[in-house]
């Protein structure tokens, strides 16, 4: 049930959409409208799982080169994944290394996939490497350079989170946006966070519970900026 309930949740624009064109219609005693609206709620259905599909066959590489396919259901895989699109010559996404590095071994603690997706094709691993050195993360990395993941997570900015959940072998978003509330905007920054979103999302995911899809407003550095 949880699962269906995080797939709804994705797919509930989609749905509207469909019940707007379909539900004017339909009536109970007319069985064309009604194979109709079911024709089109398995075509939402269909296209859905095909995005699920879609987001498992994502190919990125870690700092070694090897290609890593983050949201696959294998059968070890963790039950979710943190993604942190990044890119070192953001100030704002630079700022948040100590916190990354805290909710990283949050997340790793909990049993959830914590990934740093560098999205800048210009950076090498050997750079990549060295900012993580010089800025004291211990965690994992990957080199995105192509966006390819950032397009299946919908990031456009730097530092921006996605968290997906694993649910009857498919990978659910649950949560895209800001890691917290400390940057209103670029240049207005709180002296502290008062709403820590990636946070309360890990500790959800780890306490069982079936996050409702969420999206915050990321603040930082523009990906699409970067070719």
């Amino acid at each position: 049930m949880r699962g269906t309930r995080l797939g709804l949740q994705e797919r509930g624009a989609e749905r509207a959409a469909a019940l707007a064109i379909i539900g004017p219609m339909l009536r109970v005693e007319s069985a064309p409208l009604t194979l109709a609206f079911v024709a089109a709620m398995l075509v939402i259905g269909s296209a859905a799982a095909s995005r699920g599909d879609d987001r498992q066959r994502v190919t990125v590489s870690d700092l070694d080169g090897r290609p890593v396919q983050p949201l696959a259901s294998e059968p070890d895989a963790a039950r979710a994944v943190v993604f942190v699109f990044t890119r070192s010559d953001c100030p704002i996404a630079n700022r948040y290394a100590p916190d990354l590095e805290r909710l990283q071994r949050l997340a790793a603690a909990a049993g959830i996939d914590f990934w740093m997706v560098f999205v800048d094709p210009a950076e090498s691993a050997t750079d990549i490497r060295e900012h993580l050195q010089r800025f004291a993360y211990s965690g994992r990395a990957l080199r995105d350079p192509r966006h390819d993941l950032a397009r299946a997570a919908g990031a456009t900015i730097a530092p921006e989170a996605a968290v997906f959940v694993r649910e009857n072998g498919a990978p659910q978003l649950v949560y895209r946006g800001r890691i917290d509330d400390r940057y209103q905007a670029a240049g207005r920054m709180r002296p502290a966070a008062s709403t820590r979103d990636l946070e309360a999302v890990i500790h959800q995911v780890r306490d069982g519970g079936a996050p409702v899809m969420r999206q915050t407003q990321a603040v930082g550095c523009v990906i699409a900026d970067l070719r």
